[in-house]
């Protein structure tokens, strides 16, 4: 039986979902996680004794009793917790044998939080867009050789959606649209972003269509017993 919600109205126990986890490229099971971690985390930084001598709050919670409160797997969970770990998200800390870890939640920084900034009408109805390092290509101060490469990759679009860049390296170019047509069909879309931008800063390499390669990147991930490949014909370039 439910019932209307009034002025008055007790609500019942509820737990914070930021909503940097909308943007994350995390599974739904590992946002789920995240939030009950956080929601640990909040009750121990209002009691004595949950902090190290850093000041950092942390809590206990072994992966049985995570898998108890989700009710999922302990290998799910395992795979959430490195995940929640690849990602920032979380640090462990091993506390000896017989001993469960310390687990630390962290959060991203305020500016990588922020979402009050302004997005087109397109980007509202459709998709979230990536806050984190995007800088629009007609806002940075280029390289001659990468100002080319910009220029190159600009003139091959038709389209009116403007071209960012993305990445660690600012290098991986794309468009709004395809960046709303990773996310919804990209598992771990971000993670390929910065996967791309790493690729290309280390070995110099350069690729006609990022979006597209991204896209076969993600393809060839999928089949688990297949060997993992990123190499691409030499020859391929902006």
């Amino acid at each position: 039986m439910t019932e209307y919600l009034t002025t008055g109205t007790n609500l019942p126990p509820y737990m914070i979902f930021p909503k940097f986890l909308l943007v994350s490229g995390l599974s739904e099971t590992t946002k789920l996680l995240y939030v009950v971690l956080l929601d640990r985390t909040r009750f121990s930084m209002k009691n004595d004794g949950w902090t190290d001598t850093q000041g950092h709050v942390f809590i206990y919670f072994t992966i049985a009793d995570m898998a108890a409160a989700l009710h999922k797997s302990e290998m799910t969970i395992k795979n959430s917790l490195t995940a929640l770990e690849n990602s920032g998200l979380i640090v462990r800390r091993r506390q000896g044998t017989g001993h469960p870890n310390r687990i630390y939640v962290k959060i991203p920084s305020t500016q990588e939080t922020q979402t009050d900034k302004k997005v087109s009408a397109r980007e509202t109805e459709n998709c979230l867009v990536e806050r984190q390092n995007i800088v629009p290509v007609t806002d940075r101060k280029l390289s001659g050789n990468k100002k080319e490469i910009s220029n190159k990759y600009s003139e091959k679009r038709e389209s009116k959606d403007s071209v960012a860049a993305y990445g660690k390296y600012h290098n991986v170019f794309l468009t709004e649209s395809e960046l709303c047509d990773l996310q919804r069909e990209v598992s771990g879309w971000s993670q390929y972003i910065e996967k791309l931008s790493s690729y290309m800063a280390s070995r110099g390499k350069t690729y006609q269509n990022h979006a597209a390669t991204i896209r076969s990147w993600a393809l060839r991930d999928r089949p688990a017993s297949q060997k993992r490949n990123y190499d691409y014909e030499e020859g391929e370039s902006l």
